[in-house]
């Protein structure tokens, strides 16, 4: 059975049909985004900021398309977090829980 896409939208971004919506899960912004066509492809959820400009859509598409992001292919969803100086993936750990990858900040 096909995901339901009451409050879906679509976007045309670089060629490609998307549809996205945006929930306000746990009190945080998640954007899910998936292929158009009808393939159970991989799902790109992002976790946004409280304020969320348009633009995001199209920033974070085109970071999954850039780290790997299959929307054509079935696989695990890609996760990634919005930070002050753009995307970063996240990912997760056995027990399920988001893990976010070790930065280059030194520490102290």
């Amino acid at each position: 059975m096909p995901a339901p896409l009451k409050g879906y939208k679509t976007i045309n971004h670089r060629d490609v049909q998307y549809r996205w919506i945006m929930q306000n899960l746990r009190g945080v912004n998640e954007l899910r985004a998936e292929a158009s066509a009808p393939v159970k492809g991989q799902v790109l959820i992002a976790e946004l900021p409280r304020i969320v400009s348009y633009d995001m859509v199209t920033e974070v598409i085109d970071f999954a398309n850039a780290n790997g992001w299959k929307p054509n292919e079935s696989g695990l969803p890609f996760r990634c977090k919005h930070q002050r100086k753009g995307f970063q993936m996240v990912e997760l750990g056995h027990s399920g829980k988001t893990v976010e990858p070790a930065g280059d900040e030194a520490a102290g």
